[in-house]
């Protein structure tokens, strides 16, 4: 069975990336989806107070996210991707207990948290967007996309050009 990370930024670019996957992938058979998500985080003093026990309260469950505090926001923007992944690929036939979400908070560098998920999830591609960066940003910055590339070992790489 193929399996498949598919790194969302949240963003309106990435149905297109869903689109892009369902129109190569349609027909094939035993394919698993992992919508995975990369939070950013927020100081728990910029939070309100009801804000804060509410994400201790995963900890409770997530202990991989104790310290770690996001804005609600974020998360809303990141259930609405999942929500809308999950749409374009079950409505394109592909079974929706073959599709599952995950996420996690910025912790490290983005291209080595999506590496490291894949690894764990014993995913055979990631499949990323491609953010047009100007070439400066792009050699100031870098690029999550080009590091997965330079990096992944052992794992097939699709960037879809957004």
């Amino acid at each position: 069975m193929e399996r498949l990370l598919i790194a969302l930024d949240c963003l309106p670019e990435d149905r297109r990336l869903v689109e892009y996957l369902v129109r190569i992938l349609k027909g094939v058979p035993n394919c698993e989806f992992i919508l995975f998500h990369i939070l950013p985080t927020a100081s728990p003093d910029m939070l309100k107070r009801g804000e804060v026990q509410r994400i201790e309260r995963v900890h409770l469950e997530r202990p991989d996210l104790a310290g770690y505090f996001w804005r609600h926001e974020d998360e809303k923007r990141m259930k609405r991707a999942f929500a809308d992944a999950l749409e374009v690929l079950s409505g394109a036939g592909f079974a929706e207990e073959l599709i599952s979400a995950e996420f996690t908070v910025e912790s490290d560098d983005l291209a080595d948290i999506i590496l490291s998920k894949a690894a764990e999830l014993d995913c055979t591609t990631i499949v990323l967007g491609r953010r047009r960066l100007s070439r400066v940003k792009e050699f100031l910055l870098g690029s999550v996309s080009s590091t997965v590339l330079r990096l992944a070992r052992g794992t097939t790489v699709w960037v879809v050009a957004t």
